[in-house]
């Protein structure tokens, strides 16, 4: 966990939330969009109105999961192009990695 702490400190973007800011802009996680083999994505609103999807990992334990969530975070955090969601931030603790992408309408996580 120290690794992926350092790498994450390292990163310029994307923002960095806390579990409770997370929790909060989701309603516990209470609207879910999506469920996928390496997470569930949950509809989320934050203070300011903004929109986002939040792919909230299944396993904080698991190797392959924090491997996902490592390439996810560096590669997408650093990728931005029309065609493809932008990852505005992520969250990482004991109990929680989530990943927090604008909101698609439509029903479109394409």
């Amino acid at each position: 966990m120290i690794m992926v702490d350092k790498i994450l400190d390292d990163i310029e973007k994307p923002l960095r939330f806390s579990s409770q800011q997370l929790r909060l802009a989701t309603s516990s996680f209470s609207h879910l969009l999506v469920a996928g083999s390496f997470g569930d994505i949950h509809k989320g609103t934050f203070m300011n109105g903004l929109l986002v999807a939040v792919k909230v990992l299944n396993s904080s334990s698991d190797k392959k999961i924090e491997d996902q969530f490592l390439a996810e975070v560096t590669t997408n955090g650093r990728t931005h192009h029309m065609n493809l969601v932008q990852l505005y931030g992520f969250g990482f603790d004991r109990n929680l990695r989530a990943l927090v992408y604008e909101f698609m309408h439509n029903d479109s996580l394409d």
